[in-house]
């Protein structure tokens, strides 16, 4: 009894060391990511991706076997036959048949091509649904990074403060400064609190999000390489050299070259003729007979008249397909005015970034010399201690936008590439080339 209850103890707390090393395995999966990492472990692992390519893959299927409707129809029967009632020449009767048949309609192209067609627009549905994954990706990797630099510089104020306070304590301590003065550093370190943590919380809800686009546990780590400052070197974006065909154009291309192709084919059902050829061959035998043997070839032509109607089902279904054609005619006009307004808008936005960031750029300069300035005379006793805080709030505040500024440029940039429908980072290497 005591063994047994010895190897229960034994099994149970290596279930536990088991568990625990499991737990442990798991708290340590690392990812480090740049930015086509990110890119290419989400496309991967996105599950609307995955049933697009599912999708995808039956359009491709329907397109291969598209020619079906031109397969042989094959039949074969069999009889047997007994009379009930034996008679003197009531003999036993065997039959085989086999019948070959074959149809043609003019549908046959109309139905190759609708196949070919959606095939084509199915590739473009999944090559949006990837661009959309990886635009927001990109999105989402440039943005924690700005919470990261963000946290940074919060902090470095944070510390700022602290010094400050600890400081002004040892000068009150020492009889060099009022009781007043060291409240007052110590609101200021305690307010800073609050937006660090603030800052903290913010990149951790955003990086739980992340975690799940990319389709990673969430007790993974995740680090990322990169930085926000390479972003503010970008010079001039120019799209006179770049072959663009914005997605949302191209699928309403295909839509309208569908539509077309749908009009045909409501044509040639409503008028199109249809040739069927049969044959078939028979093999009797009757008793001690000889066996008979028959074949016939039948060719039959069906022309329907329907269409001529103008009352008709027909009828109005061409009518609703042409219907189809012109309105789609009329999106893909208003789409093409729409992406060369929002492209216009875009570079415009990314020359406002770019202003902004040389302005912000000047801001922070100008904040640091005056902070250093402003401690130095402090340090002295000729600045007080609310002058201190106010240009350590105007440096913390310059230099948080200036990062905030780089995320917004960045961002319009990748929505232009986007709207464009070049491959993301075509811009930001090409300017890096030209420079």
């Amino acid at each position: 009894m005591k063994s047994l209850k010895k190897c229960v103890i034994v099994l149970t707390l290596g279930l536990f060391v088991s568990v625990e090393l499991f737990a442990e395995e798991e708290i340590k999966s690392i990812y480090e990511l740049n930015i086509t990492d990110a890119v290419e472990l989400a496309v991967s692992n996105n599950l609307s991706i995955k049933e697009n390519k599912i999708s995808l893959d039956g359009y491709k299927r329907k397109y291969r076997y598209s020619w079906n409707s031109i397969s042989p129809s094959i039949s074969a029967s069999a009889s047997y036959a007994k009379p009930v009632a034996p008679s003197e020449d009531g003999d036993d009767t065997k039959t085989l048949a086999g019948t070959l048949s074959l149809s043609l309609s003019p549908s046959l192209y109309t139905t190759m091509k609708t196949a070919k067609l959606n095939y084509e627009n199915g590739k473009l549905s999944y090559d949006t649904a990837v661009r959309t994954v990886e635009l927001s990706v990109r999105k989402a990797f440039y943005k924690l990074l700005y919470e990261q630099d963000n946290i940074k510089l919060q902090k470095q104020n944070l510390a700022s403060a602290k010094k400050q306070y600890d400081q002004n304590l040892q000068k009150y301590n020492q009889g060099g400064i009022s009781r007043l003065d060291v409240l007052s550093a110590q609101v200021s370190y305690e307010n800073q609190k609050p937006k660090v943590l603030a800052a903290e919380t913010t990149y951790e809800n955003d990086l739980a999000s992340f975690r799940q686009t990319l389709g990673i546990k969430q007790n993974s780590e995740v680090k990322l390489s990169g930085s926000l400052d390479e972003l503010l070197k970008i010079g001039d974006i120019s799209i006179e050299d770049i072959i663009a065909e914005a997605p949302e154009i191209a699928k309403l291309e295909k839509q309208l070259e569908i539509a077309k192709t749908a009009v045909l084919a409501s044509r040639f059902s409503a008028y199109g003729p249809t040739i069927t050829g049969t044959y078939r061959i028979q093999d009797a035998k009757t008793g001690d007979a000889d066996d008979t043997k028959t074949g016939s070839v039948t060719v039959s032509v069906s022309i329907p008249l329907d269409g001529w109607l103008p009352w008709s089902s027909d009828a109005q279904t061409i009518a609703n397909s042409k219907d189809t054609v012109k309105t789609l005619e009329l999106q893909l006009e208003d789409e093409k005015t729409s992406v060369l307004v929002n492209t216009e808008s875009y570079l415009r936005s990314i020359e406002e970034a770019k202003t902004t960031i040389k302005s912000l750029e000047a801001s922070v300069d100008l904040a640091q010399q005056t902070y250093d300035m402003t401690l130095t005379a402090y340090s002295r006793g000729t600045k007080d201690l609310l002058s201190l805080q106010s240009a350590l709030d105007s440096l913390l505040e310059a230099q948080v936008n200036l990062k905030s500024e780089a995320y917004t440029l960045i961002s319009n940039i990748l929505d232009l590439e986007n709207a464009l429908g070049i491959p993301f980072g075509t811009l930001v290497n090409n300017v890096a080339t030209k420079s």
